[in-house]
């Protein structure tokens, strides 16, 4: 499946500003330029949505490995060929060996630490129905999380599930000059890196 509009590629942009941070997003950030390339359609949209990107984790405590598990969780509920494609570069070392945890319905909170595991529940009920958050739930995030990490999940996970769905929305497809596969299927069926143990 192709992407539903054709994203705009490192070197392709009039704004160089924009082409550097097409650059980046192939070289860094998830090693693949097409999500910033859809985006950059809207040179403007792009250079301000970007921080947004940066702001996150703004905790010492939210560690980046478990915002990339928040976003995987994400990716697998919404069924986002792109999202659970790519990989952020800074972590994906730190993740690969989780994402069994995170992948299909359930939620392996064996293999993942508590913090894990509860900002993971975090991603998966923004994803299905916040309405069914419980008092009882944020307890258990304020035995480990302050109120202003907690709002900094909740705000992750809202972000995250609006831009899968902007990702589905235009069946996007990772560029041929990434190390990913290329003519995603949507809905996915996200599966698991194989590692290397």
């Amino acid at each position: 499946m192709t992407s539903r509009i054709d994203p705009i590629e490192p070197g392709d942009a009039d704004d160089p500003e924009v082409d550097d941070l097409l650059r980046e997003a192939e070289t860094g950030w998830y090693g693949d330029a097409a999500f910033f390339g859809a985006i950059a359609h809207d040179t403007e949209l792009l250079k301000r949505i970007v921080p947004v990107f940066e702001a996150f984790p703004r905790s010492d405590r939210i560690e980046p490995a478990t915002l990339e598990l928040m976003r995987l969780k994400i990716a697998t509920h919404n069924q986002c060929a792109y999202c659970s494609t790519v990989r952020t570069r800074a972590v994906e070392d730190e993740v690969v060996g989780k994402e069994t945890a995170v992948f299909g319905d359930t939620i392996d909170t064996e293999a993942l630490t508590r913090e894990e595991a509860l900002a993971v529940r975090v991603a998966a009920g923004m994803a299905d129905d916040p309405h069914a958050f419980t008092d009882a739930f944020f307890a258990e995030l304020r035995e480990v999380y302050t109120e202003a990490e907690i709002s900094e999940l909740l705000l992750f996970a809202a972000v995250e599930v609006g831009l899968d769905r902007f990702c589905i929305a235009l069946t996007l497809d990772t560029t041929a000059e990434s190390p990913y596969p290329t003519g995603l299927d949507y809905p996915a069926e996200p599966e698991p890196r194989e590692t290397d143990d």
